[in-house]
C-alpha cells in the first residue's frame, strides 16, 4: 500500500467515524498514558523498580513534587479553558461552566458528573464515573491510594487553578476515592471579602 492509498484510507476511516467514538479513543489514550506515567514514577515507594524519581529521598519528596505539578496545570489549564470559550468567572455558577467544559477537554466523554449545587456562592461536584480511576482499578494499583493522584492531585488542580482565575474562588475535595469514598466531590465557594 502506497503512503497516499494509506492517508486516503486513514482520512476515510476518520470520516466515516462518529465524532463521540473518536473523542472517546482520544480520551482514553490520554488516560492511560497519564495512569502508566503516574505509576511509573512511583514504583520507587513500592519496592518494584527504579521509576524516575528513584533519586529522590522519601515519600515527602514525591508528594512534594506532585502538588507542584498538578498545581502548575491547574493554573495553566483552567486560565487557558477561561479565554478559549470567554467563560467570566464571576461567582460560583461561572465556576460551575469552567470546571464542566474543562473536565470535559481533560477526560472526554466517559467522564460523567452530578452537578449538585450551583447557585452564586457556591458549586457542588460529585464524579459518577471517572476515566482516569477505572483505569487504575483495571491496573490494580487502588491498592494504593497514596499513588493515584486522584486526591492530591486533583485538590491542587482545581485549588490553584481556580485560584489564579480569581483568588476569591475557593476549592474543597469533600470525598474522594482514593480515600473510600464511593465518589469524588468537588466543593467550590465564591467568598466576597
Amino acid at each position: 500500500m502506497t503512503e497516499l492509498e494509506k492517508k486516503i484510507t486513514t482520512e476515510t476511516l476518520l470520516k466515516k467515524l462518529p465524532l463521540e467514538t473518536c473523542w472517546a479513543i482520544t480520551g482514553e489514550t490520554l488516560t492511560r498514558l497519564a495512569v502508566y506515567r503516574i505509576l511509573k514514577t512511583s514504583t520507587p515507594f513500592l519496592g518494584k523498580d527504579d521509576g524516575i524519581f528513584s533519586l529522590l529521598s522519601g515519600w515527602d519528596k514525591e508528594t512534594e513534587i506532585k502538588w507542584k505539578v498538578y498545581s502548575e496545570a491547574g493554573r495553566k489549564m483552567y486560565p487557558f479553558v477561561k479565554e478559549m470559550f470567554n467563560i467570566p468567572v464571576e461567582n460560583a455558577i461561572d465556576v460551575a461552566k469552567l470546571y464542566t467544559v474543562t473536565s470535559r477537554l481533560l477526560m472526554g466523554p466517559s467522564f460523567e458528573y452530578e452537578q449538585v449545587e450551583a447557585i452564586p456562592e457556591r458549586a457542588v461536584f460529585r464524579c459518577t464515573k471517572c476515566p482516569y480511576w477505572e483505569c487504575y482499578e483495571e491496573k490494580e494499583a487502588t491498592e494504593y491510594p497514596e499513588l493515584i493522584p486522584c486526591g492530591l492531585g486533583h485538590e491542587a488542580f482545581q485549588r490553584e487553578g481556580f485560584k489564579a482565575i480569581n483568588p476569591k474562588i475557593t476549592h474543597t475535595l469533600v470525598k474522594s476515592r482514593p480515600r473510600g469514598d464511593p465518589y469524588c466531590e468537588d466543593v467550590f465557594e465564591f467568598k466576597e471579602e
